[in-house]
């Protein structure tokens, strides 16, 4: 089963001692790729605009930096060629990868070396970040290789210290990376935060009203009448007439009346106690952040500036 084995270093000279030494230990060269940013500024070599044409290795061997170190393994590698490649800038590709991105109009779709990357068996978030170490300057050396030359692959690329893509992505992105390359041409959208400032009811305090009954006491004049009875003896001399019905038995009563004070209550409205609101407006200066997006501009070394549209 064939497995891919990737690589990111500093510079080329230790890219160019691992594909050495892996074209030595038995590994193809069909089967390795290499590539890094191509910094020969001012020099010929990158691709028609148009056609995707590439120059050969013998294009390479002119100047010092990557072009020497590349020129030197022009015989190693297979499809030695400058390309510039969307969102990472002029690079030079040997190997497989170098005929893929050529076959893609010379890299000139969107995110064409990730593609690439990912044509070689590399998932796409890994792809991304070896794709933005390129664009930094760093060289990339793919090797696919079966069970037991992955392993010696993976040993060869270990003992020249390859760059843990772990700390320096996290440190990419600290530097404002954002994980992903930006496609030829992809908007950045530049977002705006506004204040908005509404309305909402709150409770501010209030009045709360309840009844209870008291108990006091009261005074009140009243004019009673009452009767007394009184029976007097008076001394008469006269003859006895019918009307005094003499000598028959008689019994008279008379009853003494009196008034005494009655107590009734009866209730009345003395006072009502009403509940009302009063609105009144006030204005409120208020205060807070809002964010922006700003979007800084680093120019890349070996283009030429041209304007903003």
């Amino acid at each position: 089963m064939a497995k891919t084995v990737v690589g990111l270093f500093s510079t080329p000279n230790e890219a160019q001692q691992v594909v050495t030494e892996l074209t030595s230990s038995g590994m193809r060269r069909e089967d390795i790729s290499l590539v890094a940013k191509d910094d020969r500024s001012g020099e010929s070599g990158t691709t028609g605009e148009d056609k995707g044409e590439t120059k050969g290795a013998e294009g390479l061997a002119t100047g010092a930096g990557i072009g020497a170190v590349l020129g030197g393994i022009g015989g190693v590698l297979v499809g030695v060629g400058a390309l510039a490649i969307p969102g990472v800038g002029p690079i030079i590709a040997a190997g497989p990868i170098a005929a893929g991105l050529a076959g893609a109009a010379g890299g000139a779709v969107a995110g064409g070396l990730i593609g690439g990357l990912i044509g070689l068996g590399i998932p796409e978030e890994e792809a991304q970040v070896y794709a933005e170490g390129v664009r930094r300057g760093h060289t990339l050396v793919v090797v696919k290789a079966d069970d037991m030359q992955a392993q010696a692959a993976a040993d060869i690329m270990n003992r020249h210290s390859p760059l843990d893509v772990h700390t320096e992505s996290a440190k990419w992105r600290q530097q404002g990376w954002s994980g992903r390359a930006a496609a030829e041409g992809e908007a950045i959208p530049v977002t705006q935060e506004e204040l908005v400032v509404g309305k909402k009811a709150v409770e501010t305090g209030g009045v709360r009203v309840h009844t209870h009954v008291t108990e006091r006491p009261v005074e009140a004049n009243v004019h009673l009448q009452q009767e007394r009875v009184h029976v007097e003896r008076m001394p008469v001399d006269r003859p006895v007439s019918d009307a005094d019905r003499a000598f028959q038995e008689r019994t008279i009563e008379a009853r003494e009346m009196g008034e005494e004070a009655v107590v009734g209550k009866k209730a009345r409205v003395v006072e009502e106690v009403r509940v009302r609101k009063e609105g009144e407006e006030r204005e409120e200066n208020v205060k807070d952040t809002v964010r922006r997006t700003e979007v800084d501009v680093d120019r890349l070394p070996g283009g030429e500036p041209r304007p903003h549209r």
